[in-house]
């Protein structure tokens, strides 16, 4: 069983800290785990692929800023309308959208 520690110390803090819980594992059991090889796996290219979506979403504005002076525009001039139907639709769809996600 885990506790959940809240002191407040940083991560590194509380990874560096030594169990005093008494272990289960033999000395054989434990040496035997040393010998234990993982599967290699290559990231590299995934890697790759992230800093290149990171750069070119870096290089996006955060708001299109042509829409937002029309719909500026629009308000000042009274043209705007809102639909409540549309905007309700819409609010639910998302919601069902997130209760959905495991």
């Amino acid at each position: 069983m885990m506790k959940i520690d809240n002191s407040g110390k940083p991560l590194g803090a509380a990874l560096n800290r030594t169990d005093s819980r008494p272990s289960s594992k033999t000395s054989s059991e434990s040496s035997g785990a040393a010998e234990v090889r993982g599967e290699n796996v290559d990231i590299t290219s995934f890697s790759a692929r992230l800093a290149s979506l990171e750069a070119n979403l870096g290089s996006q504005p955060v708001m299109d800023e042509a829409k937002i002076s029309e719909i500026r525009q629009a308000i000042a001039e009274g043209r705007f309308s809102v639909n409540p139907d549309a905007i309700a639709d819409k609010l639910m769809a998302s919601v069902k959208e997130l209760l959905a996600k495991p």
